[in-house]
């Protein structure tokens, strides 16, 4: 966040509204119990007009209230995924197949003459990730979604280093890629994109399965897909397409509570 401008300070997000003396706040994925009174304090330290929360809780009515107490609303446009698929890497590579749809499954087996390469975030150079992006790219553009900019997908990768891997589909020439982060011990599916020829051979399937594989080598103990549609949010309906192909290898749907903002225009 620090390297696309943003100031970081208590685990919170703060980014300066160009040449205006205010700001904006973003609280990410905290535990509770949250402390209120430590973020009134930095959001009056610089001058917040709003103040995003999006915690790292599930449903729960109580918190809700909480929140309410606060000067909190629930948020219809939240930043983060409310609702994701998680994947126990505990279990064997036997099971995990096991509790895939059938499909998934066989295109896994269609896919196997597929060469994937595996490179490690802190080896990966500038001219292999163009070759990710203009795959990225077109593939954001036909799912209608806005996707990163190349400065910020060279920036993410960079800031996890060792904890990150670019997974690459190839023939004879490249056919798609997936960027994995790891954190804690869970494995993050970051970006999964290929060509029209490479979705034909099934490489975005074979990629995450390789993923997956990877993830469990080394010592994750979770997957997550990192964001399906949230019937609570109609903004996410047009995630309906990736959504089936990320539950098609199983896992458990996970709910987050969602975002909560306040405004302070005192």
């Amino acid at each position: 966040m620090k390297s696309m401008g943003w100031q970081v300070e208590e685990g919170m997000f703060i980014k300066k509204l160009g040449l205006l003396p205010c700001s904006f706040i973003k609280y990410q994925r905290p535990s509770w119990p949250i402390d209120f009174k430590k973020i009134e304090k930095i959001a009056r330290k610089h001058r917040a007009i709003s103040v995003k929360i999006e915690p790292n809780e599930l449903r729960d009515k109580k918190i809700e209230k909480v929140f309410e107490k606060y000067g909190y609303k629930k948020d219809r446009s939240p930043m983060l995924p409310t609702k994701t698929v998680w994947l126990d890497l505990k279990k064997s590579e036997k099971q995990l197949l096991k509790e895939m749809h059938y499909k998934t499954r066989y295109n896994i087996r269609k896919a196997r003459e597929l060469r994937i390469e595996t490179m490690r975030g802190d080896k990966v150079n500038e001219k292999q990730l163009k070759e990710f992006y203009e795959v990225y790219k077109r593939s954001a553009k036909r799912q209608r979604f806005w996707g990163l900019g190349f400065k910020q997908l060279k920036s993410l990768l960079k800031c996890f280093g060792k904890k990150g891997y670019l997974l690459i589909a190839k023939d004879k020439q490249l056919l798609g890629g997936l960027m994995m982060l790891i954190h804690d011990r869970v494995a993050y599916y970051s970006h999964n994109a290929a060509t029209d020829q490479g979705r034909k051979r099934f490489g975005p399937t074979a990629l995450v399965w390789q993923a997956i594989k990877l993830a469990k080598k080394l010592n994750c103990e979770q997957f997550d897909f990192e964001g399906i549609t949230d019937e609570r949010l109609p903004v996410t309906k047009k995630w309906q397409g990736f959504s089936r192909f990320k539950k098609s290898f199983g896992g458990n749907v996970i709910e987050y509570m969602g975002g909560f903002s306040k405004w302070r225009l005192k």
